[in-house]
């Protein structure tokens, strides 16, 4: 999954997402999250089209109106011309669903509530995105957080550690309910946002391979 982030603009897309959608709360997660991907995958398209296209052939085709004007359009597209792989374009309907039911509905919503619903989402993706994003967002949170509360000083003694081992950061961990309280909220929600930076990363993927293509034809 790493290697999904090799190209620059993957890990920019996933720097933005980690720093956007981390910051809100798990509706405005998901509705920016979405529309990120939409974002991506107009840039994949407009990348697709001759150089010499005006600028107001543009507008029209992408605008409100245009025949790439909505999320579901662009996804249908791609799948018609076999721009993106069926399983891909499968996930991102079901979390634009999500995302239009969201935009509809005034009851509270929370990832972890929707958890289960969440993963068959990802889940839909071939290669256990599913499963690789939940290995990951528990990597990251867990050794993030032990990675803090190692470096910080004891209270009552600037030069001194607050725990002189790992294994006594993580017995502490183990045995404060609340701190995992928090840490699982935070990885629910993380999983989620590593969920969309791959999906978009797979956008920028398809777009580069069909750029590579063109290149050597050329």
């Amino acid at each position: 999954m790493v290697s999904l982030f090799e190209h620059q603009d993957s890990q920019e897309f996933l720097e933005r997402a980690y720093s956007l959608l981390m910051a809100e709360a798990d509706r405005g997660c998901v509705l920016l999250g979405v529309s990120m991907l939409d974002e991506e995958l107009t840039t994949m398209f407009k990348s697709r089209l001759p150089e010499d296209t005006s600028n107001s052939r543009k507008k029209a085709i992408f605008d409100g109106k245009g025949a790439f004007g909505t999320l579901s359009s662009k996804l249908d597209i791609a799948f018609v011309c076999q721009v993106l792989p069926e399983d891909l374009v499968n996930c991102m309907h079901r979390l634009r669903k999500l995302r239009n039911d969201l935009a509809h509905q005034a009851s509270p919503f929370t990832i972890q509530e929707n958890l289960e619903t969440i993963f068959e989402i990802f889940d839909k993706v071939s290669g256990n995105l599913a499963a690789g994003i939940a290995h990951m967002s528990g990597e990251f949170v867990y050794q993030t957080f032990l990675q803090k509360i190692m470096d910080a000083n004891h209270p009552l003694d600037e030069g001194k550690k607050l725990f002189e081992s790992q294994e006594e950061a993580i017995s502490y961990l183990e045995q404060n309910d609340e701190i995992k309280t928090t840490l699982v909220e935070q990885r629910i929600k993380f999983m989620f946002v590593i969920g969309i930076a791959c999906l978009g990363a797979l956008i920028i993927f398809y777009r580069e391979k069909y750029l590579g293509m063109i290149e050597n034809k050329a």
